[in-house]
């Protein structure tokens, strides 16, 4: 009977029509419509219970109804073909989903007005009587999401209707499909290949085809019910348009044994602690016995005295509890359930507001942003739970206050599901509820081939840059296969204390004494030497277990296992001694106790350095695209993307091998061993000569990049932020960090480099005084304290890994183009103004010699092929051999003309100057 009325009730509705009452448009009884958006054609449609905005393909989904709400003018509920209703959100103010009833906490979150629009007789907008605001989507492609925020101007809220077509048959079949009692399957089940009078042929697929195949056979869980998805696919062809209909159906497939409501329970207890191949393990006091591992720093702690409780404390770093894979076939099975546990972070905790911080994740991936493919998480950030098929960014549903989790005491947090309804408590008083969380774990989590999520953890995100739960304590973390009463948590049941009690009884042993420590381990670390490790040269015997008692497990750990491994065993390096630490950790019953001891590892024989000048590529020494150092090390550096090595001068002026680095992204790669003398460097000198072609763009060498010099841990520092030291000619500046551009030290001449002509940039340390030297004169000076050797140096490697000539360490930065660089050192110590202008680096010299060079098969004229001559002497530089006629200019190194009233003898102050006699030109130094 039902049926034919439900028929009826199509055909009396196939007639469309539009009537003009209080509004323009009044949808008819009845009859399902297409509503359109006018600014892009498209039709509002569902994603699950997502509403949105998608292509028109005549999809049932995408077929409504306007329900009249009795005494209100104009007022629908907008329901699905389905059955689904258009509503608001409880939980937020804009967001929109489908559910299978109007929200029965309050009704004006389904209640939809069509108002008139200007614009034509057949345009409305959707206002929502619970906020008084506007549907609109936020874009036009496929699948764009609709809220419930928008102004009455959005032009992505008007809309049309046009009457859907129904596809009768279809209809019939989709309706009397059915596979009966599927709420406790233990046999197999009988999956019709056909349905309805017109015999629609059925196509079936299954969420989790271990449990339960396309033919219909079942296989039972062994210890959890399982929730599988059966989707029947029925098509049929009315005037030429196919139209498909899917129907879901849930079938609870019961296990074979049948387990406790009280899924786990980690209280910590003293004899379900054990050790096994170095690790902690824990097992959980329920009868499932689920067995999980304490990670990193986290460890157990005993806190107490007259009552001791053992609970799990996180550590600073990236500590965390691994529950195991077997917990995530229980996850799988949920529907109503709960999960809660007591909580302590430490009021030093100043990570708290960042994203992460979860108390538990029971996920299907470690990485949510990759894999997208579900997760549940409980997080401290804002005292939530929220549960997605996909990640934060589709599919998630959730429930909390959005206020952080309290600190410096003990806390309750517990999270129920009852049917559709989700709620928070904290200290036993609800503080959060979502009417309409459709996302249960039975159904939301599940992936095919998977029979639980993998990755369950206490204290660690399944987002990997997230922050880690630190400095917190966490005790009695539960998992039930029911949902837990406002009795059930305040009152207590089964075994279990109420909240109150319990926190009361936390908080009073915390008191008595916070870190209860077994007297064995303390006198075992506080009696373990490892002798004399000031000059290490050979390997280390390491216990891995007490001398006094054997019970306690040390295990080991090193700050550069390149140095000494957790073994002991060690590598002595080149050229330095080095420092290290090596970590013991004595564990008995979870317990943990630290201690470190510092050693030093002596260099290799014969490596060490025995002079000052540690690096000089001159690039005199090449073999295809190797350079070797003409140092007393010989490093190896190699060119790189088209770099390469010219000879310039002549006979007469002499040869020059130089870097020629190109005019795109060529370097020069010293290799990472040059990077070893880096780790060592207190006071030291670095510099090179360098030509920037005149070609150069003012606005390119002004870019950020342009380094001479670059040593870095990283190539990416963006990304990875760990220090370098850089010389760049954007600003003849010198900087170091120790991570990025934000904790620099820099000393600057604050000018570009000079173009056309040789030039010399060089920088010393003495102590902390910085001082950057431009053709051996000096032009800045400042107070730095960042040291190579004391901001560079990383515990895990030997030195910085990226030395190059001609490359940023920022990767965004312009390489150093169209320019030549020869005679690159590095030296360890400061040399002083008489050894950079003339015994060690002669930069005056050696400038005219390079120029002369270069000038020597250039268009450039140079003055000592003049016929002027140019001399300094006391009173200043001379110029000889000028007519009336000559025009003479004078520049500083940061090209600003000065001011001459003299011609022949020209007064200036000490420096170096560029001289300019028409079209001829000489550098000059003044002392």
């Amino acid at each position: 009977m039902k049926k034919t009325f439900y028929l009826i009730a199509f055909c009396i509705s196939w007639v469309f029509s539009l009537q003009t009452q209080a509004a323009n448009v009044i949808p008819q009884a009845g009859v399902f419509y297409n509503i359109v958006q006018t600014s892009s054609n498209m039709v509002i449609g569902a994603l699950n219970v997502q509403p949105c905005v998608q292509t028109a393909s005549n999809a049932l989904n995408q077929a409504f109804a306007f329900v009249p709400v009795d005494g209100k003018p104009d007022t629908y509920y907008i329901k699905s073909f389905f059955g689904m209703y258009l509503n608001k959100t409880a939980n937020n103010s804009w967001n929109l989903i489908y559910l299978t009833a109007p929200d029965p906490s309050n009704v004006l979150n389904a209640e939809w007005v069509i108002t008139d629009d200007a614009s034509s007789t057949t345009v409305f907008r959707l206002l929502l009587n619970a906020n008084s605001k506007y549907m609109a989507s936020d874009g036009t492609t496929t699948n764009s999401n609709l809220y419930c925020d928008k102004a009455i101007d959005n032009v992505r809220g008007l809309f049309t209707l046009v009457q859907a077509i129904i596809p009768l048959n279809l209809v019939d079949a989709f309706n009397v499909l059915t596979l009966g009692n599927i709420s406790a399957v233990t046999s197999n089940l009988t999956l019709p290949a056909v349905s309805g009078t017109a015999n629609i042929p059925v196509s079936w697929t299954s969420s989790l085809p271990l449990v339960i195949t396309t033919d219909g056979t079942v296989t039972q869980p062994a210890q959890y019910d399982a929730t599988v998805k059966l989707t029947a696919t029925m098509s049929d062809v009315v005037n030429g348009v196919t139209f498909t209909l899917t129907k879901d159906f849930l079938v609870t497939v019961k296990a074979k044994t049948v387990v406790d409501d009280l899924i786990a329970n980690w209280d910590f207890e003293q004899d379900s602690i054990y050790i096994e191949n170095g690790e902690t393990k824990v097992k959980s006091s329920s009868t499932t016995g689920f067995i999980g591992t304490i990670k990193n720093e986290a460890s157990i702690r005993t806190i107490g005295t007259s009552s001791k409780y053992n609970v799990l404390y996180t550590g600073n770093g990236t500590g965390y509890f691994d529950m195991g894979s077997e917990i995530g076939k229980a996850i799988y099975s949920l529907t109503n359930y709960s999960m809660a546990g007591y909580f302590r972070i430490d009021a030093d905790n100043i990570d708290l507001n960042s994203n992460g911080n979860f108390i538990w994740a029971f996920s299907n991936t470690a990485d949510a942003p990759t894999d997208k493919n579900g997760y549940i998480i409980g997080s401290l950030k804002n005292q939530s739970q929220n549960v997605t098929s996909g990640y934060w960014a589709t599919g998630d549903q959730g429930v909390g206050p959005n206020v952080n989790a309290a600190k410096d005491g003990w806390h309750h947090i517990a999270f129920t599901q009852e049917g559709i309804v989700a709620t928070i408590y904290v200290d036993g008083v609800q503080v959060a509820q979502n009417t309409g969380m459709t996302n249960l774990p039975s159904t939301t989590l599940p992936v095919a081939g998977k029979t639980g999520t993998l990755f369950n953890w206490l204290g660690r995100s399944c987002y990997p840059l997230d922050v880690y739960l630190k400095k917190t304590m966490i005790y009695g973390f539960q998992l039930l296969k029911t949902p837990l009463s406002f009795q059930d948590i305040n009152l207590g049941y089964g075994k279990f204390d109420g909240v109150a009690t319990t926190i009361e009884k936390l908080n009073a042993a915390y008191a008595e004494n916070p870190n209860y420590l077994l007297p064995e381990l303390i006198t075992e670390a506080d009696n373990l030497s490892l002798g004399d490790l000031t000059a290490v040269t050979s390997n280390i015997t390491l216990p891995a277990k007490g001398s006094i008692d054997p019970s306690i497990a040390i295990s080991w750990k090193s700050s550069n296992d390149s140095l000494i491994t957790s073994a002991g065993v060690v590598k002595r390096p080149d050229f330095y001694n080095y420092n290290d630490s090596l970590y013991a950790t004595f564990s008995k019953n979870g317990q943990k106790v630290f201690k470190s001891f510092g050693a030093t590892v002596i260099a290799k024989p014969n490596t060490a350095f025995t002079g000052a000048n540690l690096v000089k590529f001159d690039f005199t020494s090449v073999t295809d695209s190797t350079v070797t150092d003409r140092a007393e090390k010989h490093f190896k550096g190699t060119l790189k993307n088209n770099a390469s090595v010219i000879s310039i001068g002549t006979t007469e002026t002499g040869i020059y091998n130089v870097l020629n680095l190109g005019d795109s992204i060529g370097y020069f790669d010293m290799g990472p061993e040059v990077g070893k003398t880096m780790y060592n460097l207190t006071d030291f000198t670095v510099g090179a000569y360098y030509r920037i072609n005149t070609a150069y763009p003012d606005l390119q060498l002004a870019s950020n990049g342009n380094f001479l010099w670059n040593f870095s841990n990283s190539k990416d520092i963006l990304s990875t932020a760990t220090g370098y030291l850089i010389g760049s000619l954007k600003n003849q500046a010198v900087t170091i960090s120790p991570n990025n551009w934000t904790t620099e030290q820099t000393v600057a001449f604050a000018s570009p480099a000079l173009k056309e002509g040789w030039h010399h940039m060089a920088y010393t340390q003495s102590g902390t005084n910085g001082t950057v030297y431009v053709d051996g004169m000096i032009a800045a000076t400042g107070t730095v304290t960042q040291l190579p050797a004391n901001t560079l140096n990383k515990q895990a490697g030997f030195g910085t890994a990226y030395n190059w000539i001609g490359r940023s360490c920022y990767t965004g930065d312009v390489y150093l183009r169209k320019t030549l660089v020869y005679d690159f050192r590095l030296y360890n110590k400061p040399l002083t103004d008489a050894e950079i202008q003339t015994t060690e680096l002669n930069v005056g010299t050696t400038i005219n010699k390079l120029d002369a060079a270069y000038n020597a098969a250039s268009a450039v004229n140079s003055v000592k092929d003049s016929p002027y001559k140019v001399a300094v002497t006391a009173d200043g530089i001379n110029v000889m051999g000028l007519s009336q006629t000559d025009k003479v200019a004078l520049y500083d190194i940061a090209g600003r003309q000065i001011k001459i009233s003299n011609m022949t003898l020209i007064k200036t102050n000490p420096g170096v100057y560029i001289l300019k006699i028409n079209n001829y030109i000489i550098k000059v130094l003044v002392k």
